[in-house]
């Protein structure tokens, strides 16, 4: 199978890259490598993860539309895996063109090249951010009530609402992924794990919002990707336009308390912090529904947190990854 993997070497798709190529399938990866974070992470991502299986990153922006659709039409893939996007719910309203430029621009961009193209299938990411605090828990695909809380959740639902708008009557099958809270060794420095561990490797405080009680549903790295695998080989058998969404999650919310205390635990170290006022785009409660999930592919995200955050601690206190902690929390707020 071939796929195209926009993003490919951010967190989620740098992981999912390395498991396509690890089976078999040839993956075109493309990213803009943005400076949302220091742009050092993702160049370690593509030399720690894709160029020992020999995958090579093109620097291109989904958002140029003319340079994006003569790239699709040269790679002619089976499925495009859309993992770029501009992530995070805290962006200043200053910044908010950045949401609009990536996730509705570029998205809507990877639309027409589908329909241009004829592409087979789509598979793009969304988020547990659509589901906003007034949707019933545990959130279950078919939730209506759905009131995101930040700027960035609305631009995810925007493009679950263009897919459903565009692509229906089209060849191309589609089908959203809600991520719930991913994390694991190489993920974001904007994340609270990735802070916390780096607060208790190399000191300093870290930023708290609110009393600790907000609730995240954790899903570890790898089974986030061993799930698009399948999930993707499973959208191949469905009927062109066919539309749907899925909520990638474990069904198991901890406290960011509990998370700290973890941390805390595995360094033998508490960890210092600031404590900040609550941040109105923080939902109180993440919780995936993930029956829809194991009908599809027969498992569900099974990795606990506890031994999540130790495979991303022993990630971290690795020399080459240390050194450059403090540099990539730092170029976060």
């Amino acid at each position: 199978m071939k796929v195209l993997v926009t993003g490919a070497a951010g967190f989620i798709g740098s992981a999912v890259s390395r498991n396509l190529i690890e089976l078999g399938h040839t993956v075109f990866a493309v990213d803009n490598f943005s400076d949302y974070y220091d742009v050092s992470l993702k160049y370690e991502r593509v030399d720690g993860l894709l160029k020992p299986v020999d995958l090579e990153v093109l620097e291109l922006d989904i958002s140029n539309q003319k340079v994006f659709s003569k790239f699709v039409k040269m790679a002619q893939p089976q499925i495009i895996l859309n993992l770029a996007a501009q992530p995070g719910v805290r962006l200043g309203i200053e910044e908010y063109s950045s949401y609009v430029t990536s996730n509705i621009v570029g998205f809507n961009n990877i639309l027409l090249a589908c329909m241009e193209y004829k592409i087979p299938s789509l598979i793009y990411a969304s988020s547990s951010s659509v589901y906003g605090n007034s949707a019933m828990k545990p959130f279950t695909e078919s939730e209506t009530d759905l009131k995101p809380e930040s700027f960035y959740g609305i631009t995810k639902l925007a493009n679950e609402l263009l897919v459903n708008a565009l692509l229906k009557n089209s060849v191309t099958r589609a089908r959203a992924l809600r991520f719930f809270t991913v994390y694991g060794p190489w993920g974001r420095p904007d994340m609270a794990y990735f802070r916390m561990i780096a607060n208790v490797i190399i000191g300093g405080k870290f930023s708290f919002y609110g009393d600790g009680t907000i609730q995240r549903d954790f899903t570890y790295i790898n089974d986030v990707a061993y799930s698009i695998a399948l999930l993707a080989k499973e959208l191949n058998g469905r009927a062109p336009g066919f539309c749907d969404v899925v909520n990638i999650g474990g069904s198991r919310p901890l406290s960011i308390n509990y998370l700290m205390e973890t941390v805390g635990t595995l360094s033998g170290k508490g960890v210092s912090y600031n404590r900040l006022s609550p941040h109105s785009n923080d939902m109180s409660e993440t919780v995936a529904n993930s029956s829809y999930l194991k009908s599809l592919i027969g498992v569900t995200p099974k990795i606990r947190l506890e031994d999540g955050i130790k495979e991303a601690y022993n990630w971290a206190i690795q020399p080459n990854i240390q050194k450059n902690l403090k540099a990539w929390i730092d170029s976060v707020n």
